[in-house]
């Protein structure tokens, strides 16, 4: 029976060699799944390790807080490097407390750290070594106006609170300290400085840092010094406590797959071994962790369902293969059965020599699926292990059975059945039955996938695209046979003898619907991976530059707002690609706010990202602003207190009332000009104002403690130097452009406004709350953008922006809300920069930037730099969109590219297999029709288009059932980690990315129809 086998393997060398690859690719598909799904993995522990803040690579451990501060102290540091020695770690002990000279009022660290002359290059002098030798850093030694070889006396110091603010107190005796070195840091940002740097952001970049630091009493870097220094200081630790920490910094390199598994029992075993010590773990990298694991568990929850999804069709194209060679050797088979062959061997004759061809590939399929996942995935390298074996074998034993269901009728079947060639009556039954449970299974799918589930949680939805692209493939195959029948009758009817001979081929031969199906099929699988992995890129580039704002972001130094809208209108004066933002960090509750430069939001957001009537709904018209240019402001008023007779009565000691002018100079808060005590009748008002050369904004007039009732009429706002009216009778008269109110915008006995030709009338009720006459060039209330999510509809009732540096937030209402909104993504509120400047003047604080559009000139951040800003960083949507797209749903979603390359593979070689397996009885049944009197010129007309139709057909079907797909269980694709970005994939797929895919589609099939059409055997 063996010889046998080998002779018909033999007799059909070509069928073998393609049913050899066929049974390779199952078996490929089995393996590159898990192949795939380490290497990616891999590549996300190194992507995100790369990527990761240095901070992210560190874990910390501190002594407790005890009242013993002394003795807990010692006790921790005498726990030693090998307590929490780690494999892949360097453990790094430090130590500090302040220190303060005897002049200026500023506070150093003095510090000792483990190795630290290796992180820093000296600019003169060497590193401390003996008792009392200190080096100090480039900027500090400015500070202290000190050099190598001088020496400081210093004495332990601390900060504590005095009516509200810090003051500095120095401790204990003076201790001289000599300058031995002068440093600057290697990298004041490395892991090796500890969980939070002892440099200030732009320190050796910006000098606001430095001056920012002199005006707070802190030295700008530390004073490192050895560890036997500190005991030169006795003051009493519970005065004046000495920090300490064992750092363990990761080395990169050494941060695998194998250290993320061990991550949770390595951090509990350290935890333990603190506890033992009464330490406690204070800083982590649970956050590296937590995107790492999100990453993973996307792979290895969505692969392997992909790679089920590939599999089965590898099967169904070997059966559909298989299926073919049965009805090409019925007669044979027939003969054997009639010399009554036993039925287990009629199973070997018949279905053997495709079974050991398709067993012989297997070994060809376990490497090529080694090198296919592993190299599928950027970066990736193939470990040639045996873990897969399981998968391996069950791929094989799916194909092995493949063809034994593919022979049973024939093997099965009734000798003289096969011998005429008929077919039983079950058989269409049975497939039918398939066809509508493959249906059947393809609505649940996508059912499940349309029910809101995340898609990278994988399941059963992630093979809804494929199952209703198989069905949609059967359903065509299906409708080839009435189509090609109703088609030859049209052609017989109108005298076309070749078309009506192919369709009558088509329509009754079963190779043909084969076909039909394994052509739209593949074409279908590859367009719809093309568009699937095309949206999702476009997806995460679109949600990158919403979440970031502009094509580039430049991080610049601590400045107010409005000194940062000046310097970017300064660079930018004509407002083609920079735009002034700061970011407002969340508060309580409330989410993240950007205030940005609206009148510039289009021109540098992403397109599309904002509603088209933004501008006219965040910035509405207000009346213009009162600017004073002078050295001194003079303000014409009549006071009269109705109530109040100045004879009998008489004021408060203190609580005299008090005319103030508020004003808020270029980049900085408000500002009170004091103007006198209030007399009664018509006086004018004279104060200093502060420097306002380039124009000071009038805030207000402003009454402090009103005693009784009061009108205030304001004739006339001017200044002297030079000498101007900034606010006549026309501007007070128009009563649109001043509003009343107290200074807390809190109390209900608000001031009343009338104008009249006097002037500018305020009614002011008794009361210990400023009392203004505000200029109204700011909304009242402000208008924000809000985005849908749950945390910003809280906005909706009543809200109020915090604006950094102040205490007191404006009120604000939320006018509109969007999906998302650039700058704060899916969840986050805008707010104009100037309105929330004027509203509540900005100080340094929040998150200054510079949001930079695509017209941006090459020298963009020198122009910063002349207006007076500092880039300290730069964010690009590039490099976020890069990112992104090495996360694990990216890479899982990528995976179907493999799948695609194996639908294509499966879809040429078994239109191969079908079409030569028919050419051979195609010849047979073109003599016959011959003898008939048929020409062969009709014949070979009608051979090629029975060659040509189906794979046209295929071609053209598929991309549409692709787009059908796309449009049903699109949803099911793989896009982001999370599920919290609102913004759906598109209904419709891109129309660019849909022709690439169908020309693909139709080049290598028309190509294979048109080698054919030369070779196609006659009827």
């Amino acid at each position: 029976m063996i010889a046998v086998i080998v002779d018909l393997l033999r007799a059909a060398r070509g069928r073998t060699g393609v049913l050899l690859l066929l049974g390779m690719l199952p078996v490929a598909a089995a393996v590159a799944g898990p192949a795939y799904t380490a290497a990616a993995q891999r590549s996300i522990v190194e992507n995100e390790v790369a990527a990761a803040t240095p901070q992210e690579r560190l874990l910390s451990f501190a002594p407790p807080n005890d009242t013993d501060a002394a003795a807990a102290g010692d006790a921790f540091e005498r726990l030693g490097g090998n307590t929490f020695a780690t494999p892949g770690f360097d453990v790094v002990f430090g130590a500090s407390f302040d220190i303060a000279p005897r002049t200026p009022e500023i506070a150093w660290k003095l510090a000792y750290r483990d190795g630290v002359c290796e992180h820093v290059t000296l600019d003169a002098g060497r590193c401390p070594a003996g008792r009392g030798e200190v080096m100090i850093g480039a900027h500090s030694a400015d500070q202290l106006g000190v050099r190598v070889g001088d020496a400081v006396s210093f004495r332990q110091s601390v900060f504590q609170p005095v009516e509200g603010a810090n003051m500095l107190v120095r401790l204990g005796d003076a201790v001289p300290l000599s300058i031995v070195g002068v440093y600057r840091p290697v990298d004041p940002i490395a892991a090796y400085w500890g969980p939070v740097p002892p440099f200030p952001p732009g320190l050796f970049t910006d000098p606001q840092v430095i001056r920012n630091a002199t005006n707070g009493q802190v030295g700008v870097e530390p004073v490192y010094t050895s560890r036997a220094t500190a005991g030169l200081f006795t003051v009493d630790p519970a005065e004046a406590p000495e920090a300490m920490s064992y750092d363990l910094v990761a080395d990169p390199a050494r941060l695998t797959v194998d250290w993320v598994d061990g991550y949770p029992a390595e951090l509990d075993g350290l935890r333990a071994k603190a506890s033992e010590f009464d330490a406690s773990f204070v800083f982590g990298t649970d956050q590296l962790i937590a995107r790492i694991q999100a990453s993973r568990s996307a792979v290895g929850s969505l692969v392997p369902w992909l790679a089920v999804a590939v599999v089965p069709l590898c099967w169904f194209v070997i059966f559909l293969a298989a299926a073919s060679g049965a009805e090409q050797r019925r007669t044979e088979l027939g003969q054997v059965a009639v010399r009554g062959l036993p039925v287990p061997h009629r199973w070997w004759l018949a279905a053997g020599p495709d079974a050991v061809a398709v067993v012989a590939g297997a070994p060809l399929g376990w490497l090529a699926g080694q090198f296919v996942g592993a190299y599928a995935v950027p970066g990736g390298d193939v470990d040639l292990g045996l873990g897969a074996w399981r998968f391996a074998l069950v791929a094989v034993a799916g194909a092995v059975l493949a063809v034994a269901l593919a022979y049973r009728a024939v093997v099965t079947g009734r000798a003289i059945d096969l011998l005429r060639k008929v077919t039983r009556p079950g058989g269409a039954w049975r497939s039918v039955t398939v066809d509508a449970m493959v249906v059947a299974l393809a609505a649940f799918t996508v059912v499940e996938a349309r029910s809101g589930a995340a898609p990278v949680e994988g399941g059963p939805a992630t093979l809804a695209p494929v199952l209703v692209i198989l069905a949609g493939a059967l359903l065509a195959g299906r409708l080839l046979a009435p189509a090609a029948r109703r088609s030859g009758r049209r052609a017989l009817t109108a005298g076309r003898l070749p078309g009506a001979l192919a369709g009558i081929e088509l329509s009754r031969r079963a190779a043909p619907r084969r076909a039909v199906t394994l052509a739209v099929l593949g074409a279908a699988l590859l367009c719809f991976t093309v568009l699937a992995v095309d949206a999702g890129d476009a997806a995460r580039a679109r949600r990158a530059g919403i979440e970031l704002g502009a094509d580039r972001v430049f991080d610049v130094n601590l400045v107010s707002g409005g000194t940062l809208r000046s310097a970017v209108r300064a660079a930018d004066p004509d407002g083609r690609w920079a735009m002034a933002a700061v970011l407002i960090p969340a508060t309580g509750s409330g989410p993240p706010t950007a205030a940005v430069d609206t009148e510039r939001l289009v021109t540098v957001a992403p397109p599309g990202s904002l509603p088209a009537d933004a501008l006219g709904r965040l910035r509405p018209p207000v009346a213009p602003s009162v600017l004073v240019t002078g050295n001194r402001i003079q303000v014409d008023a009549t006071m009269e207190m109705p109530t109040w007779d100045p004879a009998r009565d008489t004021y408060r000691e203190g609580a005299e009332p008090e005319l103030w002018a508020v004003v808020q100079p270029p980049g900085e808060g408000e500002r009170t000009v004091a103007l006198g005590d209030v007399q009664f009748g018509r006086h004018r008002y004279t104060g200093n104002l502060p420097s306002c050369r380039t124009g000071c904004r009038l805030v207000a007039v402003e009454i402090e403690r009103v005693p009784a009732t009061m009108r205030l009429t304001v004739h006339e706002v001017g200044q002297l130097g030079p000498d101007q009216v900034v606010a006549g009778g026309e501007v007070l008269a128009d009563p649109a452009r001043w509003r009343a109110s107290t200074e807390d915008n809190a109390t209900v006995t608000a001031p009343r406004l009338t104008a009249g030709a006097a002037g500018l009338t305020v009614e002011m009720a008794a009361g210990n709350a400023p009392q203004r006459l505000v200029v109204a060039d700011v909304p009242e209330v402000l208008p924000i953008l809000r985005t849908t999510s749950a945390i910003a509809r809280e906005t909706d009732t009543g809200w109020a922006v915090v604006s950094p540096g102040r205490t007191r937030p404006a009120p604000a209402t939320a006018v509109g809300a969007e999906s998302t909104l650039p700058g704060v993504g899916a969840s986050g509120l805008l707010v104009d920069l100037d309105y929330l400047d004027r509203a509540a003047p900005m100080l340094a604080g929040g998150a200054p930037q510079v949001w930079i559009g695509p017209d941006a000139p090459a020298d963009a951040d020198r122009r910063l730099a002349e207006a007076g800003l500092t880039v300290l960083a730069t964010h690009a949507v590039g490099e976020l969109a890069d990112h992104a797209d090495r996360s694990g749903a990216a890479l899982a979603a990528r995976y179907e590219l493999v799948t695609g390359g194996f639908a294509v593979l499966l879809v040429l070689l078994g239109l191969a297999l079908v079409a030569a397996t028919e050419r051979a009885a195609r010849s047979a049944r073109g003599r016959v029709l011959r003898a008939q009197g048929i020409a062969a010129p009709a014949l070979r007309a009608a051979a090629r288009r029975v060659d040509l139709w189906p794979v046209v057909f295929g071609v053209v079907a598929g991309p549409l059932l692709a787009v059908a797909a796309w449009a049903v269980a699109g949803l099911a694709t793989p896009v982001f980690l999370d599920d919290a970005w609102p913004l759906a994939m598109p209904v419709l797929p891109d129309p660019l990315a849909l022709a690439v895919a169908w020309a693909a589609c139709a080049v290598l099939p028309l190509a294979l129809a048109v080698f054919r059409r030369r070779r196609s055997a006659p009827f």
